[in-house]
């Protein structure tokens, strides 16, 4: 079932297409929406590539690789929950699970790479996503489902959740484009943008994401940009006050396994070519901060909590195609200050 939009959303429109080696390609007419007519239609396909050569949603194999490792398309942080064991007093305490996310960012500047096999085509384009969600990080982890009768595991990477912002960099167009701001229930539906939600380079976006009880009836998505983070907050600088604001709500949509709170960088396909990943731009560094969860029975875990080093884990994107190691992430910085940061690099 398509969710109830609380604000009008823009039309997921088809877009344009990069090979590994990214390349000159066909453009779709620009939108007539006066607040968004420098971007063309270019949309990010949000799902695996398709040529995956393995299980689909799984680790992908590259079609070339180094030393035999395989393809990973996300990095970022990802903290999975597992509810603690019921007690005498507590008695259903086991069937906890996760019930929002929230995490802010900086939307980065993007460019053209300036090493790797990717390096230095004029005339191509370069992107990459960054998104906050409910799973959708990795399938790693064991996990069965609390309160299941029948003790089914719960595959996280099968559907979520999540919202986020792509950025692209087009040689043909002049280089950094306007970012896009979007919001999916994966894989029900694709992924839809906010009408009038204008944001750039330099802006703080929060993102929280929801769901109802255990994930299956439902949940929503609120985008927050409260613009460059220089910029006043409100009483003594210590109150948000956003400049512009998005939500969806969902109904009656396929459940999750609501066991993993990520934040994550990715490197998605785009429409026009969902069997391989977009080249992926050189971007500023990326810093995950506010990050925190809670659970529909009353946990609510922010700052030390979600950053521990001995419980959140550290994801990087790795294609072979591309030069290798592209994006590698850890914790940095002190107090409120403390974050995930993702940095491109080129490692062979």
């Amino acid at each position: 079932m398509k969710p109830s939009i609380l604000l009008t959303l823009t039309a997921t429109a088809a877009s344009t297409s990069a090979f590994t080696l990214p390349f000159k390609f066909r453009r779709d007419t620009v939108s007539t929406d006066t607040s968004n007519t420098i971007t063309p239609n270019r949309r990010l396909l949000h799902s695996p590539p398709t040529n995956t050569g393995g299980i689909a949603g799984s680790h992908i194999k590259a079609a070339s690789s180094i030393n035999n490792r395989p393809q990973s398309l996300r990095a970022g942080a990802y903290l999975p929950y597992h509810p603690p064991a019921s007690t005498p007093d507590h008695p259903n305490q086991n069937q906890d699970m996760i019930q929002s996310v929230t995490g802010s960012l900086v939307i980065p500047t993007i460019s053209m790479p300036i090493s790797g096999p990717t390096a230095g085509n004029s005339v191509g384009e370069y992107s990459a996503s960054l998104w906050v969600g409910i799973d959708g990080a990795s399938a790693t982890d064991s996990f069965t489902h609390p309160g299941s009768t029948a003790n089914a595991s719960c595959n996280p990477l099968a559907a979520s959740l999540r919202a986020g912002v792509d950025i692209f960099w087009d040689g043909t167009l002049g280089g950094q484009q306007t970012p896009y701001v979007w919001a999916q229930w994966y894989p029900a539906e694709h992924s839809r943008g906010f009408l009038g939600f204008k944001a750039s380079p330099g802006d703080e976006l929060r993102f929280t994401v929801s769901t109802g009880p255990h994930g299956n009836s439902g949940g929503g998505v609120l985008v927050e940009n409260f613009g460059p983070p220089q910029s006043p907050k409100g009483v003594d600088g210590k109150v948000k006050i956003p400049i512009a604001t998005g939500s969806l709500i969902w109904k009656n949509m396929p459940p999750l396994c609501s066991a993993q709170a990520s934040w994550i960088l990715e490197d998605f396909p785009l429409q026009e070519r969902p069997e391989l990943p977009s080249a992926l731009g050189n971007f500023t560094d990326v810093r995950f901060s506010e990050m925190g969860f809670a659970t529909w029975l009353g946990g609510n875990f922010t700052g030390e909590e979600v950053l521990e080093k001995d419980k959140l884990k550290m994801l990087e994107i790795y294609d072979a195609g591309q030069g290798g190691t592209l994006a590698k992430c850890k914790t940095e910085g002190e107090g409120e200050k403390k974050g995930v940061v993702c940095r491109r690099v080129v490692e062979a």
